[in-house]
């Protein structure tokens, strides 16, 4: 005798990993694509408000106070410089951490040094005066023979701090900045007073970027030479520089 068989319901289909993962990932595209869309506003709006710009730096004077290099191709230095800085933002200040200079001559290490961190008001410029020097450095043969043989020197150097910016009680978190300036030349000065003590103060107006450098001349009186300074402020932000 046939018997019907009875009928089965239809296995319900389960949703594949694959799809579940596939889901994910377009979830999390749209929610990375929103938050980038709300970041581009929110940053047109502050570059609307702000008009946020990059402070600028010159290197105003420098006084070669001391180098001598040993036969032994030692360097013993003492360099007196005086920096400016600019804040050309009318709402924007700046706070500085302590910032650590480092100067070359002909391409050697002639000194370092380290100049206490301070605010930047806005649309503020401020004078920086510090010093630095190097003792018993030792340099390449071949660099400390340029030395000896030169009488005006090259110069360069680099500034590197930590710096965050201020909007009335907001404060950013600071990021590391390097500040390169080249393109100015100083000889030995004649006279070698005693090193000034190191002091940021404001200045009412901003100043010439220019470079006075002491010479020594067979004279009595010293000469002093003008150079152009070229600085350049370049901002590190994790493994990016700018």
């Amino acid at each position: 005798m046939y018997r019907p068989k009875p009928l089965q319901a239809p296995a319900r289909r389960r949703r594949s990993r694959r799809g579940w993962c596939c889901a994910c990932c377009l979830w999390m595209t749209l929610v990375v694509v929103g938050l980038v869309f709300l970041g581009a506003i929110a940053a047109g709006v502050f570059y609307v408000a702000y008009h946020p710009q990059l402070p600028t730096f010159a290197v105003t004077s420098l006084r070669l106070a001391a180098l001598n290099v040993s036969d032994s191709d030692a360097v013993t230095s003492r360099i007196e410089f005086t920096v400016t800085a600019r804040n050309p933002n009318d709402k924007i200040a700046f706070a500085y951490g302590d910032i650590a200079a480092a100067f070359a001559a002909d391409g050697a290490d002639v000194g370092d040094g380290t100049v206490p961190g301070f605010v930047h008001p806005a649309g503020n410029t401020t004078v920086i005066k510090g010093d630095a020097s190097a003792a018993a450095a030792t340099v390449d043969p071949l660099v400390a023979n340029g030395l000896r043989s030169r009488k005006s020197h090259a110069m360069s150097v680099e500034m590197d701090s930590k710096v965050g910016f201020q909007i009335g009680r907001f404060k950013s978190k600071r990021i590391n900045v390097r500040v390169l300036c080249a393109g100015f030349t100083a000889a030995l000065a004649k006279n070698t007073p005693s090193a000034p003590p190191i002091v940021v103060a404001a200045a009412p107006s901003p100043v010439r970027s220019v470079v006075k450098a002491s010479s020594s001349s067979s004279s009595s009186s010293s000469s002093s030479s003008t150079t152009d300074a070229k600085c350049k402020l370049r901002v590190k932000i994790w493994i990016w520089t700018f």
